[in-house]
């Protein structure tokens, strides 16, 4: 089986009717649905998305978001104290040339720690970090 990560932005324009994203989002869904692929995250990224959620579409989107993601079946990593300390260090190794979230600098450590190739995004960082990006 495939390990894909998945964004913040994925899990936002699927459960956001109004974002720019969202019909690229559910192509990309459905094409892969029946592919036998483990899907990824972080808490981080939850925070992202719930936060996004609210602020932009409000709090029935933000549950909506809730029951979606329950339902769903991803390994939702948790950024410990060990890997919080490694994404300080990736945060002040690579921002001297470039613009990478904090958030993004955890995605980076965890695939890199889970050997992840592929990422489920819209963010053009990810291609910076050397990952490949499903389409």
């Amino acid at each position: 089986m495939k390990n894909i990560f998945v964004d913040t932005g994925p899990f936002q324009a699927l459960n956001d009717k109004n974002d720019q994203y969202r019909v690229r989002a559910i192509n990309v869904f459905n094409k892969f649905q029946n592919h036998a692929l483990n899907y990824h995250t972080t808490d981080y990224i939850l925070d992202e998305v719930y936060t996004g959620l609210l602020i932009k579409s409000g709090y029935q989107a933000a549950l909506h978001f809730e029951k979606f993601f329950s339902k769903a079946n991803y390994n939702l990593v948790h950024i410990t104290p060990e890997l919080f300390s490694r994404t300080k260090e990736a945060f002040r190794r690579f921002n001297k040339d470039k613009k990478w979230s904090f958030t993004d600098c955890t995605s980076y450590v965890v695939m890199k720690e889970l050997k992840i190739k592929t990422a489920f995004t819209f963010d053009n960082n990810f291609e910076q970090m050397g990952f490949e990006i499903l389409t």
